[in-house]
């Protein structure tokens, strides 16, 4: 390419930032995620068996990696040359922070920024060769590219699942390949301590491990155990041999040590820092303990010389202490914790918490850190320096960028891949929730609401991987991939190509890429999905695929009768089931593309309400609002629960109408409530049903809720519904999550 067009280019590009260009391509890149801007030219660059570059322009690891990366996945080496080479090099000014372009013309024009873009340069070469017939291209194209966020994280908890430094080098690789640049290393929780400690050496020789571990969901009852020893931890020599390894590829690790809650491990191996000094041992199940650091002076000095021990070995900048769901019940009868409240001028337990992290903040500053926490670090006053992650949605996160304080974006409703992936019943258990790939794509961690200078306090955003139902390499490359790329793509940059066009790169290049790296993804997102959706007279099935000319055979049992009736529905379409009386349908779908075979078996409850229109006014939790005509399709949520098939409410009061395309003579109401304590999951107290009226409204009926399924007699002719439901203000005391708000979650609402 003639030099001077070459820097015309570049001069126009850089004047367009935060922008991904596609303007008169035929194709699309197959770089994931997708450059700022990408011109694609005629032809093809083939490419020779060994290609030449300048190696002693490189960084020594970084050349490492590439013939790695060319010989496994390209069966490709380079070879060094002080001659004209393949590759050639030209470092730049006065350009956006990590910028690069490709020029692909009779060989290969890297310009880049720093050695950080020069990789990310490397890494969409790579991406960017194609094969046909065992010969090796490249597209000729134009590219120039750098990130839109800083901050474009991934979080392992270690501490649930503990994971061998091998294991964690490959994860490190994966992200690197798709451009992932924080690591959020969760170390420490109530299930295990992962990181040695020279000062203490019981926090691992005792802390590191547990006798049992929970079995299925731990909300199933009654509860079951392994009976089998867990656990593991880094020595600090491994840590730094990790540290290593991701700062080779331009990844930064924040560690993440708990407190003052989620602190069962360290308390297990020295309960003379907890309020009541009793001896206890690691527990091998999931939630919320009362059991947290006291907040005596000997506490701080513990904790202090452990945070002494994590700054030296950390070179970033970040601290990540944790925050998150302490509860204040052993706080609240601790001689010593009532002591500091009085001796500091403190208000209440809240602002105890609040003291807590201001100290443990001012040490950190001193040793050149800084301090980041869960969005609770909120509760009674924001430390000075502290950054916020933002994870019960995106409020803490505006409540602190509004303060001046720096934001990472990780709500739970986008950013949890320990959510379920697919509503196919064959995914492995999880926590709950369900957080699809393009709900991910869809991602945007600068909330509406912030002026510019509110949002420039966005760091970015994270994904968490928090490993209670994952316990080994295998099902968390399953959870993180291809989500993470997903999450990539929306932290690269916001103006993305839409879902399908990303769909398809992902699809066509870089699953057989993943194939080939041996990442055990899911690939859920292909698989054709079912909707059952109610309407007045009846069930409406629809089956949505990819591909739209998948057909699929599918069987309608009714009322128990063992004959079938058969049925062709094409994918996309819809296909009624009429309602009687009284009738369970159940349904088998079978898919014919024996690629995507999977086989639905589905009962549905016919009743009056069947595709009711339903206005909220109480609007339910993005993290757990699927879809609102979960609540009349004729389906009863599954236990344990599953984030689709429930709708989740964090208020105290519900308030939604319900409302029929004409009257209904209505006997019963009967409402599917969840319960699910140990994930905060409560019933609520009462439930009023009201006929709305503009002057006043009229209570038909009022009923106290005991049980998860609730019927309430109504006897009325009817058009329209409203429904108010509330439950209390604050978890109580001795419950997990006590002092938050609880959930409410709700299914079916069935008329008959």
């Amino acid at each position: 390419m003639n030099l001077i067009l070459f820097r015309v280019l570049v001069l126009f590009f850089v004047m367009t930032p935060g922008s991904c260009y596609y303007a008169q391509i035929k194709d699309i890149s197959p770089i994931l995620p997708s450059p700022v801007v990408y011109k694609r030219a005629k032809g093809n660059l083939y490419l020779p068996k060994k290609i030449s570059l300048n190696k002693e322009a490189f960084p020594e690891p970084m050349i490492a990696q590439l013939d790695t990366l060319l010989e496994k996945i390209h069966a490709l080496e380079t070879v060094d040359t002080r001659g004209k080479a393949f590759i050639r090099l030209r470092k730049l000014k006065n350009v956006p922070k990590d910028f690069y372009s490709i020029a692909i013309n009779d060989y290969v024009f890297i310009s880049y920024s720093n050695e950080k873009s020069l990789f990310y340069a490397l890494e969409s070469f790579i991406q960017l060769i194609q094969t046909e017939e065992d010969i090796k291209y490249i597209p000729k194209a134009f590219i120039q590219d750098y990130p839109k966020f800083e901050w474009r994280g991934l979080h392992l908890d270690v501490s649930r699942h503990f994971f061998t430094v091998a294991e964690l080098k490959k994860y490190l690789d994966i992200m690197a390949f798709y451009k992932l640049n924080i690591f959020h290393w969760h170390l420490t929780d109530d299930q295990g301590w992962r990181i040695e400690i020279k000062a203490f050496p019981k926090l691992t020789s005792i802390g590191a491990w547990r006798d049992s571990t929970i079995i299925n969901h731990f909300t199933s009852e009654p509860r079951q155990y392994d009976n089998t020893i867990h656990g593991g931890y880094y020595t600090q020599e491994e840590v730094k041999e990790i540290i290593k390894y991701a700062q080779e590829r331009y990844i930064t690790i924040v560690p993440e040590i708990e407190m003052p809650g989620h602190s069962s491990a360290a308390l297990a191996a020295y309960p003379e820092y907890s309020c009541n000094q009793k001896k206890q041992s690691v527990p091998g199940v999931w939630g919320v303990f009362d059991n947290i650091y006291c907040t005596k002076e000997e506490t701080f000095v513990f904790l202090e010389t452990i945070l002494e021990e994590i700054t030296e070995l950390f070179p970033g900048d970040y601290i990540h202490i944790g925050g998150d769901e302490a509860p204040k019940t052993n706080w609240e009868y601790c001689i010593n914790c009532q002591k500091t409240i009085q001796d500091n001028a403190l208000l209440n337990e809240k602002e105890l918490q609040s003291y807590f992290i201001k100290r443990i903040d001012r040490f950190l500053l001193k040793k050149n850190k800084k301090l980041l926490g869960w969005d609770e670090i909120l509760e009674g006053g924001l430390s000075p320096n502290a950054a916020v992650m933002s994870w019960r949605g995106m409020q803490g996160g505006i409540i602190a960028a509004k303060k001046s304080h720096y934001v990472v974006m990780t709500p739970g409703s986008h950013c949890y891949f320990d959510h379920y992936q697919s509503k196919s019943k064959s995914e492995p258990l999880a926590i709950g929730g369900y957080t699809s790939l393009e709900k991910v794509y869809n991602f945007n961690p600068i909330p509406s609401g912030l002026n510019s200078t509110e949002a420039s306090f966005i760091l970015g955003g994270q994904a968490n991987l928090w490993t209670e139902y994952i316990p080994d390499m295998n099902q968390l490359e399953y959870m993180a991939y291809p989500r993470a790329i997903a999450l990539s793509q929306s932290l690269w940059c916001t103006d993305k190509p839409k879902f399908k066009s990303f769909s398809k790169m992902l699809y066509t290049y870089h699953f057989p890429l993943l194939d080939i790296l041996e990442v055990n993804y899911s690939n859920s997102s292909l698989k054709p999905s079912i909707d059952f959706i109610g309407f007045n007279k009846g069930i409406r099935i629809k089956v949505n695929s990819k591909d739209s000319s998948d057909v699929f055979q599918t069987n309608i049992s009714e009322d128990g009768i063992s004959k079938n009736k058969t049925f062709t529905l094409k994918a996309n379409h819809y296909f009624d089931v009429q309602a009687k009386k009284e009738n369970t349908v159940k349904t088998t779908i079978t898919f014919k593309n024996l690629k995507n075979s999977i086989t639905s078996n589905v009962t549905l409850k016919n009743h009056l309400g069947l595709g009711a229109k339903i206005t909220f006014e109480t609007a339910p939790n993005p993290q757990y609002n699927y879809t609102q005509s979960v609540l009349t399709d004729g389906q009863y949520g599954m236990r344990p629960w599953r984030g689709h098939e429930w709708i989740g409410f964090d208020s105290d009061n519900i308030v939604f109408e319900i409302e029929f395309e004409k009257k209904k003579k209505i006997k019963t109401v009967n409402f599917s409530f969840l319960k699910s304590n140990g994930s905060w999951i409560y019933l609520p107290n009462e439930l009023e049903i009201y006929k709305p009226s503009r002057k006043r409204e009229k209570l038909f009926a009022k009923s106290t809720i005991k049980t998860e399924q609730t019927e309430i007699k109504i006897n009325r002719r009817i058009r329209k519904l409203r429904f108010k439901i509330s439950t209390f203000k604050e978890i109580p005391i001795g419950l997990p999550g006590e002092g938050h708000t609880p959930w409410t979650f709700l299914d079916e609402i069935e008329f008959n």
